[in-house]
């Protein structure tokens, strides 16, 4: 009988489940892949998008996401400006799923990564964000214009707590 050689060792890279609340953080969650992941450097990173209908919702797809498949971390990139139930907390955290906040939505962390006044409402963030990007934010494309990376490492050390949270789970 015939040995076969032995293969090479490869490294195991760290894996993440990055699930967005919809189709602008499923876009802006393959941007930070691009940058942070790219070549095959890194966290190998999954994007899934939970297609709104609020927290609980996104938590629960974020969870039957891990549930199919092994992942090293899991995230959920969702808006604050509906509340976060005790429940949906909890079944969040017995999960080991890190929950991250934009406030009050998407729109008002990317105005706040590029220095710009957030304002109160998700209505008045995706206003001002499209006044001021005119890009479509859905496109993942859309955001290396915008957000490279060196814009996105600055607002995390100065004034964006969420986005290095974020940040740090694309990194090892």
């Amino acid at each position: 009988m015939a040995r076969t050689a032995p293969q090479p060792h490869r490294a195991q890279r760290t894996t993440l489940l990055a699930v967005g609340e919809g189709d602008c953080e499923e876009a802006f969650l393959k941007h930070l892949r691009s940058l942070y992941c790219a070549n095959h450097a890194g966290v190998s990173v999954t994007v899934r998008n939970a297609h709104g209908k609020g927290p609980g919702n996104v938590i629960g797809r974020a969870i039957a996401h891990m549930s199919n498949r092994a992942f090293d971390r899991t995230l959920a990139l969702l808006d604050t400006d509906l509340e976060w139930t005790k429940k949906d907390r909890e079944a969040a955290r017995k999960k080991g799923l890190v929950l991250v906040g934009s406030t009050p939505c998407l729109e008002g962390l990317l105005l706040k990564t590029l220095g710009r006044p957030v304002p109160q409402t998700s209505n008045q963030c995706k206003a001002a964000i499209a006044q001021l990007l005119k890009a479509d934010l859905t496109e993942t494309t859309s955001y290396a214009q915008h957000f490279p990376k060196a814009i996105l490492e600055q607002a995390r050390k100065k004034h964006a707590p969420e986005l290095d949270a974020l940040l740090r789970q694309f990194e090892l």
